[in-house]
This record gives structure tokens, sequence and C-alpha cells, in this order.
């Protein structure tokens, strides 16, 4: 691993094994993540991303499995670390923030019990007064107004905003290395969208931390991110630099995520779509995965492509650059 690099992920595989077939939901993800940068992970829904970060700590559940590769965390491969140690590591060098807060607050306990409990997690010699003080400095810190009375709430009296801001503060309580944040504005609006990203930055500057944030949505890709990885049908079909990407896409699927995108500054009397829809994860093509909707589809797709760096940085999967 380079030394600046905090997390390096190596062909991981996560598969679902049902009674209708094997559904390969992450099929040889390789990616890495630097210390203090913002690393966004975009994809249509159903493309492997939160499957993927979950497996990051082994919290895939049935019938859900890994099935292979390597996922170093400061050198130290997660996957072969026993449970003891890995709960060690979740919660305190790298948090979540889930995309829906009001399933991620547990409803019988207040806003401030929860970052306090993570905080007692993660410290045997904290005392739960001192463990609540610091919570409700942390609630502080995430622009939650009258944390004192705040911290005493429950979920139901808090708003959407709110809820996503405990969660925030919750995954930060223990300052750790990496926050995942999966979708985390899905659930709000526009205003309180904004808010939030902007908070995610200001804590990444704050606690030198790096994030991973799992989005759908290009603005925000291009308003807080640093380097992007574009996911489709499990694996990645791109990687590069945010202002990289959005000048100079490669991959057909790339090129048109972003022809999708309404552009204010030009008269567009009618957006461009992807035409045909995600593919079977059981019964998938054969070679390019994305062949069947390309435009650009000729003999050679029937064969997978592997990722190759065109570009200082600028990685794709497309047999275009490699006739």
């Amino acid at each position: 691993m380079h030394s600046s690099t905090l997390l390096e992920v190596k062909d991981l595989r996560v598969y679902f094994y049902t009674y209708a077939g094997v559904v390969k939901a992450v099929d040889g993800v390789s990616l890495s993540v630097h210390r203090g940068e913002i690393l966004c992970i975009v994809g249509e829904t159903g493309c492997g991303k939160s499957v993927m970060s979950r497996a990051l700590t082994r919290m895939v559940k049935p019938p859900g499995r890994i099935v292979s590769g390597e996922v170093l965390f400061e050198g130290v491969d997660l996957l072969k670390l026993p449970e003891k140690e890995l709960r060690k590591i979740r919660g305190r060098e790298i948090s979540y923030v889930y995309q829906d807060p009001g399933n991620a607050l547990d409803p019988l306990y207040t806003a401030g019990f929860h970052v306090a409990e993570t905080i007692l997690a993660h410290s045997s010699s904290a005392k739960f007064n001192e463990a609540w003080g610091k919570a409700v400095g942390i609630f502080r810190e995430v622009l939650i107004p009258d944390p004192e009375a705040k911290a005493k709430s429950y979920p139901h009296e808090l708003s959407g905003g709110m809820k996503q801001r405990v969660v925030i503060a919750t995954a930060v309580a223990n300052t750790p290395k990496l926050i995942i944040a999966d979708e985390p504005t899905t659930a709000l609006d526009v205003t309180i969208q904004a808010q939030v990203m902007e908070l995610i930055r200001g804590l990444r500057d704050k606690y030198s931390s790096s994030v991973m944030l799992i989005t759908h949505n290009l603005g925000v890709v291009a308003e807080v991110c640093d380097r992007v990885a574009v996911m489709y049908a499990g694996k990645v079909v791109e990687e590069a630099f945010v202002e990289e990407l959005f000048t100079n896409p490669l991959h057909p699927y790339t090129q048109g995520l972003l022809e999708a995108v309404p552009n204010p500054l030009k008269k567009i009397e009618r957006l461009r779509s992807i035409h045909g829809s995600v593919p079977n994860m059981i019964d998938l093509p054969e070679g390019c995965r994305f062949s069947p909707r390309c435009p650009h589809a000729f003999q050679f797709c029937n064969k997978e492509p592997e990722l190759v760096e065109r570009s200082k940085g600028h990685l794709v999967s497309c047999w275009l650059y490699r006739r």
C-alpha cells in the first residue's frame, strides 16, 4: 500500500445465494481511498454500491457471502480479522452514515443516548455522564440547535434533517479515520441536502477523516468529491478525479449518466436517456455488462474488459480504449 492510502480494496466479490440463482452483487471490485479525501461511488440503484460498502467491515447478512478479495485498512486485511478485533474497528476507526436515519435510530432511546452509547462501546474508562457531555458537544459541532434539549429528544420528535445530523454525530463520535456515507441525503429536501453535505465536508476537514460517499446524485459529486468511482452491475467501470470525469468521461455508461443531467446554462428540449434497463444480476450478459445498452458495442464486447489506466488517475473498463 502507498503511504497515503488508507483503504485498499482488491478484487472484492460478494454473492447472494438464492433459490433463483447466484446474484453477483459485487463482482471483482478494486478501489482505494486516500487519507483526507472524499471518494464518491456512483451508479444506478442495484449496482452493488451499498453491498460493497457493508462488505468492507463484513456486515453482509445471509444469503449474502463474501466470496473472495482483500480489504486492506492501514495494511491490515479486515476480511481475515477475528470478529472480536473487527468490532474494535467498526464504529471507531470506520463508521457509517446510513441513508434512512429513521431506521438507523432506535425509537426507544434518546438522540443523546445513541451517541453516548457509541462512545462507551469503544472506551473502557469513560463514564456515562462524561459520554453524555461529549455527545452534547458533538451535537453542537454538527449544528443541532439547542443541543442540550435535543439530546433528550426521541427520534420521533426530530425532523428528518435533525435525525440525519444525529446519525452523523454518532458516526463521528469516536473521530473515525474513515466515514462511509451511504446516500445520506436521500430522504431530505434540497436545502437540507446542501447543509448535510457541507457538514460532512466540514467534519472531514476538522477530523482529517476520509469519506466514502455513496450516491446517485451527480450534483453532489461535483460539489464535494475529490475522486469518483462509477459502478455498473457489480463492477467499477471508470475511476477518475472529479474534474477529469466531468470534462472527459470515457466509459459510455458514464457519458450517458452525465448527458441525462439537466444543464441550466443550455437550452435542451429533451434530455437523453440510457436505453434498456439494468441487467438481471443472476443472468448477466456475456462479456461487457453494459454492451446490451451501449451505442458503441462491437464484436470485442463479448469479452469482459479489464480496468486500465488511460491517463494519470483515470481508469476505464471499455474495449473502445484497447483497440
